[in-house]
């Protein structure tokens, strides 16, 4: 069958192993019916009149090049989109609103290509989110439980580690046992072979099988045509957000299934190879090249050659590319045109070497960014005049590349983040040619490429080549790397361990000369021996272990100055300086839920100031104490919700929302008593100082309230909702956490540890004066920052906050016990919270290196 068209082929029906539908089923065996799905996003029309059925019991298979909707059309199926036309069913019940939880409920399971995984959170965390946390027992048996079903992947991967930890291999497998963990009615399958090797894609497809043995319908997308034909039932082919035909699979060959893709005639997938001079150059040489991954790698490179990188994932190919580049530091010697490569990616491309990654959204595309400025990142200078970069002549150059690469944009002005995987890395190959390299290295070019980019990028690699650059292609496709390539290098342990030419250049001596027994245990080998001292590591780099260097810091610091100065260890002192840690510990718990949700608040000093001051006017002597006490805990309702609004609905950026907050607060403050009055009752002073032995009352529950708090953040669906937020926060809204809430919450919260913060506040200046508070805003901020909490959001401590906040507090104060000037009191804190961030850092930086699956 040479030409089909596209109306020429009726789906055979698959019969389920089961003959009997599963429960919920329409009864005529359709476990998943998308019927008349319409979807618009500005400007575009992703998807039109499209209809779309499993069975159960058949895996059927959905193709399309990037951009088709077959992202948009599984997004619609799983609850995290909500269609413009058209209904779901799953299981024979309607999808009624769009909920990601509610088709979780009905028996959908997704294994998305972007994985829905929550970086800062362990990999247990992340499996009872996915799954739901009745399946697992609960959030402490989630370990066991998670343990238990990652086991016959044989990845070796521990439930306690966090998911930012682990290679991108072993992120997918835990997203494919999150999945299939929750046997579902239906279960997506978007993409899963991109990062698994051959012996893991024959297991996953093993665990299909069975699914659908019993009865489950499986929807299985890829751009791997023969991946495709080994599994499928049945294939439905999307095309410009409309189907183009439902086949039986084995009615249709790969050719005619691309030719149905790319909507036009396949006369050939990968370009002439031409003869290479035997003059030809030696553009590449590598001699003796060696890192942490490899060792003593050689190898030589021609101009006008391709040579590809192969070998099983995680022996050192990635590495040996990268370090090439400059991007990984690396011993040996790399020589382009004869000179040699000076170490670091700058004198690298300033060699013309220039290196297209794999991780095309972390470090291939700038998102923000339009897809003209995309393309001439690299050649700023001939586009510009006196360092001004020119709108037009970028503009101009843009749109030569679009053309001639056929790159599909609505204009060079539209942001690259709106293109699909495919046109977005033609725009990155775009900037490579006009970088008019001598050397290209390309990792995993056509990693989520579409069938007939494909084609297109391979053009792309050979007219380099043929322009005499020295191409060297790193990748997982047997396929490609034989219709490409006039030499392959096979990498086992880090070494180059053979070498492929000419005729032997075949998909089955590939796979032969790289799947070896010894690749295998070495692999298993280094993985061992890198969980030997995984406890350590895990504890050095995870959220507690800054809480025990900073009470030994203060424990150490304490003996020194108490060796100065007898009087340091006197009950009043030990007094003085414990209360006056009490309201900065409030603070920092406050400002430490607010990061842990990717947020901030500024607001938190002059609200302690708000507080002191409504306090001046009912507290006192002839006052309403129950009023007075009342109007504090509803001006910090108030003040909280106002920034939760502002932040969460109104999607004002945290420092500049919280900003305004702290500005009108002040100017509330200062309206109200525009000079301190108001004597604060003196029996509501006395009772807050009240203590047990030497230690304030307020100080201890300031201190149980933190430990409380650690205990919910750990133990508690709010905690891990609050650090998924802050971590990933659209994988949490994949996953069905309703993000608005639990951001909006931890501002509300953040507001209410403000208010003990402010009672005490009360009881210390007993008038009402809010100036005094305003120096707690970066005091929080340095207790969140020495405590080891990221920024960013998803990641911290509350006992490394308590630890902080006496650490800090102690240091202001020890400074005339030592006979330091007060200006002591502000550099030392700021030294010590420096050296902290950058002790974090690099720690946290060694635990997450560039890597491959090993």
């Amino acid at each position: 069958m040479s030409h089909l068209d596209e109306q020429d082929l009726v789906a055979t029906p698959v019969a389920a192993a089961d003959p009997s539908p599963p429960p919920g089923d329409r009864g005529d065996g359709t476990v998943l019916e998308l019927t008349g799905i319409g979807k618009s996003f500005p400007g575009v029309r992703a998807l039109h009149d499209v209809s779309f059925r499993v069975r159960a019991g058949e895996v059927h298979a959905l193709v399309g090049e990037n951009g088709a909707g077959k992202s948009t059309l599984m997004a619609v199926a799983s609850g995290a989109l909500a269609p413009d036309e058209g209904e779901v069913r799953i299981g024979g019940e309607p999808l009624a609103v769009a909920s990601p939880h509610l088709a979780r409920d009905l028996g959908l399971g997704i294994v998305r290509q972007d994985p829905a995984l929550l970086p800062h959170l362990t990999v247990a965390e992340n499996m009872a989110v996915g799954v739901g946390y009745r399946r697992v027992g609960g959030l402490r048996r989630a370990g066991r439980w998670a343990a238990a079903q990652l086991e016959p992947w044989g990845m070796r991967i521990d439930p306690r580690d966090r998911v930012e930890d682990l290679s991108m291999e072993q992120r997918f497998v835990v997203e494919i046992v999150k999945a299939l963990a929750l046997q579902p009615r239906v279960l997506v399958l978007d993409e899963p072979t991109e990062h698994l090797n051959l012996d893991e894609v024959q297991r996953l497809f093993g665990r299909v099988r069975e699914l659908a043995e019993h009865g489950t319908g499986i929807v299985y997308i890829s751009h791997r045509i023969p991946e495709v034909k080994q599994i499928a039932d049945r294939i439905t082919v999307l095309r410009d957000g409309q189907v183009r035909g439902t086949f039986d699979a084995d009615d249709v060959d790969e050719q005619q299934i691309v030719e149905r893709v790319i909507g036009r005639s396949l006369d050939a997938v990968f370009p002439d190879r031409p003869t290479l001079p035997e003059h030809a150059a030696e553009q590449l040489v590598v001699s003796g090249l060696s890192s942490g991954e490899f060792s003593d790698v050689s190898l030589t490179v021609r101009a006008g050659e391709i040579v590809g990188l192969a070998g099983v994932q995680g022996n050192g190919q990635a590495a040996l590319l990268q370090a090439i580049a400059g991007i990984r530091p690396a011993t040996g010697e790399v020589t382009v045109s004869g000179r040699r490569v000076g170490s670091g990616s700058a004198r690298a491309s300033g060699a013309g070497i220039v290196y297209v990654p794999a991780d095309r959204h972390g470090q291939g595309v700038f998102l923000p960014l339009p897809v003209s400025e995309n393309i001439v990142s690299r050649v700023l200078d001939e586009v510009s005049t006196g360092g001004l970069v020119s709108e037009h002549r970028t503009e101009a150059v843009a749109r030569e590349q679009i053309g001639r690469l056929g790159i599909k944009t609505p204009s060079p002005r539209t942001p690259i983040s709106s293109l699909s995987g495919g046109n977005q890395q033609k725009a990155v190959m775009a900037r490579t040619l006009l970088a008019q390299p001598r050397v290209l290295l390309a990792e995993e070019p056509t990693q989520g490429v579409d069938a007939g980019a494909r084609v297109d990028i391979y053009a792309i690699l050979r007219r380099a080549a043929d322009d005499g650059a020295a191409v060297v292609v790193l990748s997982s496709d047997g396929v490609e790397l034989e219709g490409l390539c006039d030499r392959v290098l096979i990498m086992s342990r880090g070494s180059i361990v053979q070498e492929l030419r000419g005729e032997e250049v075949t998909e089955e001596a590939i796979a032969r000369a790289a799947l070896t027994s010894t690749t295998v245990r070495a692999r298993a080998e280094r993985r061992d021996r890198g969980r030997s001292s995984g406890g350590l590591s895990r504890w050095l780099t995870g959220d507690h272990s800054p809480s025990a260097v900073l009470a030994l810091l203060f424990v150490a610091l304490g003996v020194v100055v108490s060796l100065h100065s007898s009087t340091y260890l006197s009950q009043f002192n030990l007094n003085s300086l414990l209360f006056m840690t009490a309201p900065l510990l409030f603070v920092g718990l406050a400002q430490q839920v607010v990061v842990l949700g990717a947020g901030f608040d500024l607001s938190v000093g002059p609200l302690m100031g708000f507080l002191v001051v409504i306090a001046s006017f009912w507290i006192v002597e002839g006052g309403n104490l129950y009023a007075g006490m009342l109007l504090m805990v509803l001006a910090a309702l108030g003040v909280g919700a106002v920034n939760a609004l502002l932040v969460t609905w109104w999607r004002v950026n945290p420092v500049v929302a919280t900003l305004a907050t702290y500005m009108a607060l002040q100017g509330l403050y200062l309206s109200l008593r525009s000079t301190p009055g108001g004597v604060i009752f003196p029996a509501i002073a006395t009772k807050l100082q009240s203590t047990v032995g030497f230690v304030p009352v307020v100080t201890i529950v300031a201190v149980v309230v933190g430990l409380g708090l650690e205990v919910a953040l750990r133990r508690t669906r709010w905690g891990v909702s609050l650090r998924a937020v802050g971590s990933r926060q659209d994988a949490a809204e994949r996953l069905g956490i309703r993000v608005r809430l639990v951001r909006a919450g931890s501002y509300v919260l953040c507001s209410l540890l403000v208010l003990p913060a402010g009672f005490i506040m009360m009881s210390q200046i007993g008038i009402g004066d809010g100036r005094p508070s305003l120096s707690y805003t970066l005091s929080s901020v340095t207790v969140v920052v020495l405590a080891g909490a990221s920024i960013f959001g998803g990641r911290g401590s509350f006992l490394g906050v308590i630890a902080a906040a006496f650490l800090v507090q102690q240091v202001v104060n020890v400074s005339p016990f030592l006979g330091l000037s007060q200006a002591w009191s502000y550099w030392l804190p700021g030294l010590i919270t420096l050296g902290a961030a950058i002790l974090y850092a690099r720690l946290r930086q060694g635990r997450s290196p560039l890597r491959s699956a090993s």
